[in-house]
């Protein structure tokens, strides 16, 4: 069944092509902003760099090779989808592609397995930004409670205020009746918004012709996701503005302290003169 579902999307993709079907650039936006969900992660490549052999020829295939299995495998998912609509088969509402799970064998199995892969999914993203809280509590950018160990070295305020907040999250999603594809859209701008600063970095310390190339091509991309948020973008362009906001702040208190700080040294340094005068007399 999933192969004649396949067969009917080539053919939907050839009618596109052959210009026969008309593109909705809305739609289009719609199936990108979402599909960046996919490859949102690969910076976790990154936490493994330590233990690669031959990092510098390495990492960049490994890149590279799990950029063309993902992108296959969601182009495959793409024309699967395409021809399952096509064929009548209803894809839309909170099942979403769940459904074409239940057309291959074991499929109530495989929509078993795929709740525990996504609750693991949840505790590891969890486990991680636990640490990110961890340290901004270290550093004053939370609140000091966060930046806290237990006995056996973790931290367990910063992994119950997580929890805490993904539980009412969960609840809100439910209560209010919000999709969960605004929920993924609303992740998502904020690391289109990340990588844009990525690529700005990428731009700045890279050297020769490649890093326009990618630098346009990366900026181009992100632009066309960022159109489609339209007012949302006020989310994170507000998270980015109060951190910065915020490092201001800090920095001005630095300059304060320095500033008294050195205010003091030369009040101490013009005493000793006077006391070795005083001294001498």
């Amino acid at each position: 069944m999933t192969l004649d579902f396949l067969g009917s999307g080539l053919e939907v993709a050839g009618e596109v092509f052959r210009g026969s079907e008309k593109i909705d650039l809305s739609n289009v936006w719609n199936v990108s902003a979402l599909l960046f969900w996919a490859f949102i992660g690969w910076e976790n490549l990154s936490f493994s760099l330590g233990e690669i052999k031959e990092p510098e020829k390495n990492v960049p295939l490994l890149y590279w090779l799990s950029f063309a299995l993902v992108t296959s495998i969601y182009i495959v998912l793409a024309l699967i989808s395409t021809g399952a609509s096509a064929s009548g088969v209803p894809l839309e509402g909170a099942a979403g592609l769940s459904g074409l799970v239940l057309f291959t064998p074991g499929g109530s199995l495989l929509i078993w397995l795929m709740v525990i892969v996504i609750a693991a999914n949840a505790c590891s993203w969890n486990f991680t930004a636990s640490r990110l809280l961890y340290s901004g509590g270290r550093t004053g950018a939370f609140p000091d409670v966060f930046g806290k160990l237990s006995g056996k070295n973790i931290p367990v305020s910063s992994l119950l205020g997580l929890y805490v907040l993904s539980i009412l999250l969960i609840l809100g999603t439910y209560v209010f009746k919000i999709p969960v594809s605004a929920m993924m859209l609303l992740v998502n701008q904020n690391f289109v918004f990340l990588y844009a600063f990525i690529i700005i970095a990428y731009w700045k310390t890279e050297t020769g012709w490649q890093k326009w190339v990618f630098s346009v091509l990366a900026l181009l991309s992100l632009s066309f996701l960022v159109s489609g948020f339209t007012w949302k973008i006020i989310y994170p362009v507000f998270l980015i503005g109060l951190g910065y906001w915020r490092f201001l702040g800090r920095k001005n208190s630095e300059k304060t302290i320095s500033s008294r700080k050195e205010h003091v040294i030369r009040e101490e340094a013009q005493e000793i003169p006077c006391l070795t005068r005083h001294q001498e007399q």
